[in-house]
């Protein structure tokens, strides 16, 4: 049962997504979608799931809506946060704080990087390995299998991944053709981007001189036009006006720089952070011959390079 449960008859992609699940009874995966979407969709409800089954009796009468004075409050974990999962239209793995059991059902919402709509599914857990993070903690890597998902969400992840291996191998194919161009010909590549920043610095430098004199040869005009003044007060007048828009223009950059720094900084640090736990994340999900393979065909490529390449 594991087996045919872990079996992927789709395609799957790591990315970056928006998730958030919860643990529920397995009677609840036969329900309709349709209260789950009122609960999970509506940001000013704040439902605890879970309760639901306190209240299954409100299923077999129809009701569509649970209301939520009804609800016990339960803070909506997750519901913002990205998380680096591999997905596939069949299922998905990701990285979870709590423990689960196999065989467990959950209610799965999935947010789509590219697309602004929610997938809402059920799914039962085949796998649950902890996993042992920084600082001692400990964390979950779950792999999931989809359950009866609507078809126009399956057909929409399955043309989102789609879409996300085709700017992959693009990306791919791109990277590896720099890559093995710079190492069959490096200095052709160095000195063609030499080449390609000096151009851009003498006709930057020519277009920065043009515009200052043509400030500032319109700025001598208005000003003996409207105070009638001669060269040298005309000189000096339009030198104190270009020495404060210096000032001022300085002052700016001095207010908006570090800022700019420093959300630049944490934005470098997200996206290193994010990457690395992608790249850990697919090395965990590696078989063990995978995981040799890698490593002999990473050392084989630097050998080569090495014997031959310098």
């Amino acid at each position: 049962m594991t087996e045919n449960k872990n079996r992927r008859n789709f395609f799957r992609i790591y990315d970056e997504v928006h998730l958030f699940y919860k643990k529920i009874d397995e009677k609840l995966a036969a329900e309709p979608y349709s209260i789950f979407d009122d609960i999970l969709n509506n940001p000013a409800l704040s439902e605890d799931i879970d309760s639901i089954s306190q209240h299954s009796k409100l299923l077999s009468t129809g009701v569509e809506k649970i209301s939520p004075e009804v609800m016990a409050p339960h803070p909506r974990i997750r519901e913002n946060e990205k998380h680096e999962v591999n997905i596939g239209a069949g299922g998905m793995a990701f990285i979870g704080e709590g423990a689960l059991k196999e065989g467990d059902y959950l209610i799965i919402k999935i947010g789509l990087a590219s697309s602004k709509t929610d997938i809402v599914t059920y799914g039962q857990v085949v796998s649950c390995e902890k996993r042992l993070e920084n600082a001692g903690r400990y964390a979950y890597s779950v792999g999931v299998h989809f359950v009866d998902m609507k078809d126009e969400d399956r057909e929409l992840l399955i043309k989102y991944v789609d879409k996300k291996r085709r700017q992959y191998r693009w990306g791919l194919g791109f990277l590896l053709a720099v890559v093995l161009t710079t190492i069959a010909a490096p200095d052709m590549v160095f000195g063609l981007l030499f080449e390609l920043f000096h151009f851009l610095y003498e006709h930057l430098l020519g277009f920065f001189h043009i515009v200052f004199e043509f400030i500032e040869l319109t700025l001598d005009n208005l000003v003996e036009h409207f105070f009638h003044t001669d060269l040298q007060q005309t000189q000096l007048i339009v030198f104190y006006i270009l020495l404060f828009f210096v000032v001022y223009g300085l002052y700016r950059l001095w207010r908006i720089l570090p800022p700019f720094c420093r959300h630049y900084k944490e934005n470098l640090l997200l996206v290193y952070a994010h990457k690395k736990a992608h790249l850990l994340f697919y090395w965990r999900q590696q078989s063990l011959f995978n995981k040799i393979k890698l490593i002999v065909i990473g050392m084989t490529v630097i050998a080569l390079y090495v014997l031959f390449g310098l």
